[in-house]
């Protein structure tokens, strides 16, 4: 069975692998932790695809504490599984249109209660403010635990990118009340 790198789930399980051998729910958590600004995979999407790489060969996996129905395996990159990641990184990236169910109700703003729009406009304020915040301390974290680490300027880049984001999300938020508020008051008066 082929596995498709350019679905995105292959490639960050291989990447993270790269780093260390790691059980699925190890990658969960690094995925959380690591790229979960910007990706996220659910056990559902991490343990077909661990199959898949081993079925390929780009992983191979090993059980700990002997053959139990509840012992882990650990999974480890092979040389072709750091290839195929190799040629995946080599690759441009591939756009994939955003899909914004906000956007989408914004944009059916005439047929919506303008009231219903601002308290979901406030929310998304509201949620990109904390995660500014867990953002920008993950960032100073980040930079404690890993001074010296190669791989430290290229995670900081990633944390910028939410922090700008984040940033200039909670500035849209800011103007879009700003304009539902007007249009709020405009279609309250005679």
């Amino acid at each position: 069975m082929k596995t498709d790198l350019t679905s995105g789930t292959a490639p960050s399980i291989l990447g993270l692998l790269a780093r260390r051998p790691m059980t699925g729910y190890e990658l969960k958590t690094a995925i959380a932790t690591s790229i979960g600004n910007f990706w996220s995979e659910s056990f559902g999407q991490i343990y077909p695809e661990l199959r898949r790489l081993e079925e390929t060969g780009f992983v191979t996996s090993e059980r700990e504490q002997g053959e139990t129905p509840k012992s882990k395996r650990r999974y480890t990159i092979t040389a072709a599984g750091r290839a195929a990641l190799e040629t995946w990184l080599a690759q441009p990236p591939r756009h994939r249109p955003p899909r914004n169910e906000l956007l989408l109700k914004l944009f059916f703003g005439p047929q919506a209660e303008l009231g219903r729009l601002i308290e979901y406009v406030q929310e998304l304020k509201r949620q990109h403010e904390s995660q500014l915040l867990k953002v920008t301390r993950s960032k100073e974290q980040l930079r404690i635990d890993h001074e010296h680490h190669p791989g430290l300027p290229f995670w900081l880049m990633t944390i910028s990118n939410g922090e700008f984001s984040y940033r200039a999300s909670i500035e849209w938020c800011d103007q879009t009340l700003e304009q539902l508020e007007k249009l709020r008051t405009a279609s309250s008066q005679p």
